[in-house]
């Protein structure tokens, strides 16, 4: 299982999971513009993208940091823990990977989505840490989010979980509400 603290969603209310290079891919193929942003909130573009495995979408993201884990080996869910508080288990997500790496972004990336702007300020904020990235094999992955809280060092915090399976083909994306709300507060 993969760590990271003190994630912030950069004073937006969204999260993204995705391979960047997929995600950059889909753009070219889908003839938008640079402002992902946009292209996802006016029109089909953002559902076509959650439905074929390009990007998870999370919204209402309180501004707060959060505590991520990333479990690509079937561990044991930190919400099995005595001391943690699931809120909500999501399932059905897809990602295909096919540049070995996914990565946790935020809004001001996908403003202007290409190599020279928002991937090289998301390559440069993973450098210093204030981005999170982990490595995978290409391939199809199944998603599944967790979130509530855990207690890290005696201190209760909001996290997330992301439960990362590989598979050996595209299946269907199962998801039909891309709005949920993955709100953390008790």
């Amino acid at each position: 299982m993969i760590k990271f603290t003190e994630c912030l969603n950069d004073t937006w209310d969204y999260f993204f999971l995705t391979d960047p290079a997929s995600l950059l891919r889909f753009k070219q193929e889908n003839s938008l513009s640079d402002d992902l942003i946009h292209e996802f909130t006016t029109n089909e573009s953002g559902e076509l993208a959650t439905q074929q495995g390009i990007i998870i979408p999370m919204c209402n993201i309180s501004n707060k940091p959060y505590t991520i884990f990333f479990n690509t080996n079937n561990q044991t869910s930190v919400f099995k823990k005595e001391t943690s508080l699931l809120l909500f288990e999501r399932t059905g997500y897809m990602l295909e990977i096919i540049n070995n790496e996914i990565c946790l972004i935020t809004v001001p990336y996908l403003k202007n989505w290409t190599v020279d702007n928002g991937i090289y300020r998301l390559n440069e904020a993973v450098k210093v840490g204030s981005r999170q990235r982990i490595t995978l094999e290409n391939g199809w992955y199944t998603v599944g989010i967790l979130g509530g809280f855990t207690v890290e060092e005696n201190i209760e915090e909001a996290t997330f979980e992301f439960q990362i399976n590989r598979v050996s083909t595209k299946a269907e994306s199962k998801v039909t509400d891309i709005g949920f709300s993955y709100l953390i507060e008790k």
